[in-house]
């Protein structure tokens, strides 16, 4: 290998570890928003159930 393949071979080492930095990242965005999608459903029906409880109490 010359001097010009070693470097050709490293950059594309270093574009498929920029390309997993970028997949993890966008990994972790959608996991959190999911969680935090999950975690607004789930006040929201709690906040609904406790409306629709106190109307039939009332």
């Amino acid at each position: 290998m010359n001097i010009t393949q070693v470097r050709e071979h490293l950059h594309r080492l270093i574009d498929e570890v920029d390309d997993l930095y970028v997949l993890n990242g966008l990994y972790r965005t959608l996991v959190a928003d999911k969680r935090q999608r999950e975690s607004y459903e789930k006040e929201q029906l709690e906040k609904a159930k406790k409306q629709s409880g106190g109307r039939r109490s009332g």
